[in-house]
């Protein structure tokens, strides 16, 4: 692998988990290794685990004993395709890369010191990313207030002077104070969440899938979700709706799988629908998309999204347990 590539991949990355995720997503681009995780060091030489691997594979099962390995060792560990990489600043160990090579590939000699000088470089950290991301979705909240709302209540008005002088248009208002009503009240639950507050993840997920059967889409769903802290709850529930709202929006799909599943200590999730499709290198990425990584980022996690005119689109995430 041209190492100046590699360089340039991870030049813009901001905090630690950028900067793995750049490292594995650009080794595997170039064939290099069939996936890869990450984990970092915290206090008492406990490994946390900052990148995990987005779908099952043979990895999977081995990644976190070689990383202790590596760590304990200090020192690359092989066991047959897989290689788990130190990440080292003189005696002090900042991270292990557990990666699955592909077959006759060796991994590049100055990965680690690559790896190093990003992780050493100043940087915005992805809470910044996290915030800015959060500021997007409150404007995006305003202009639903605004465009939708705001202009039920325009419509209501101009109706209620009307009927001022013409009682007979009274309905057509009151209708129409409903319909913002209404509004206010979707949004509302897009916010809050209640059925994820009183209901847990799985059964909020199914319950929230129902609305999208209502409007004529086929939804199956395979959800297997083990109890989970709050906050990943929370994350999760966002990327699921934010996948399924672009469905809605631009796939023109029939039908849609929503799937959740837990595999040794991680868990998977799938949003895959049947519609039109896109090509990913020639549209921007857009915020709900760098929104849904950032939260499984946030988590540890990767996302990766595929797609392809008429071939639809799938969106595949894991995440640590």
């Amino acid at each position: 692998m041209d190492c100046a590539r590699l360089a340039e991949a991870l030049s813009g990355a901001r905090g630690k988990q950028e900067v793995f995720r750049r490292a594995l997503a650009a080794l595997e681009a170039e064939g290099i290794i069939r996936c890869g995780e990450a984990y970092g060091v915290g206090e008492g030489l406990k490994l946390y685990q900052m990148q995990g691997c987005r779908t099952t594979c043979p990895l999977v099962a081995h990644s976190r004993a070689l990383a202790e390995e590596a760590l304990q060792r200090g020192e690359k560990v092989v066991d047959g395709p897989f290689v788990a990489l130190p990440i080292r600043q003189g005696e002090k160990t900042l991270a292990v890369l557990v990666l699955s090579l592909a077959e006759g590939q060796e991994l590049p000699e100055a990965l680690p010191a690559l790896l190093l000088l990003a992780l050493k470089r100043p940087g915005l950290e992805l809470a910044g990313r996290l915030l800015w991301a959060q500021e997007e979705e409150r404007r995006r909240v305003g202009r639903e207030l605004h465009d939708g709302v705001g202009s039920l209540l325009t419509a209501a008005l101009l109706t209620l002077k009307v009927a001022e002088r013409r009682p007979e248009k009274l309905p057509e208002a009151r209708a129409r104070v409903a319909e913002a009503l209404e509004e206010v009240r979707r949004l509302s639950q897009e916010l809050r969440m209640p059925l994820l507050d009183d209901l847990g993840l799985d059964e909020a997920l199914r319950r929230y899938l129902e609305g999208y059967r209502r409007h004529g889409l086929e939804v199956e769903a395979r959800l297997q979700v083990p109890p989970l802290p709050k906050e990943k709850e929370v994350a999760l529930f966002r990327v699921v709706q934010e996948a399924l709202t672009n469905v809605l929006r631009h796939a023109r799909a029939g039908r849609v799988k929503v799937e959740l599943w837990p595999e040794g200590d991680r868990l998977f999730g799938l949003v895959e629908d049947d519609g039109v499709g896109f090509d990913p290198e020639s549209t921007p990425p857009s915020v709900g998309l760098l929104g849904m990584q950032e939260r499984i980022q946030g988590l540890g996690g990767s996302l990766v999204l595929r797609s392809a005119p008429g071939q639809g689109t799938r969106v595949e995430f894991g995440v640590p347990l």
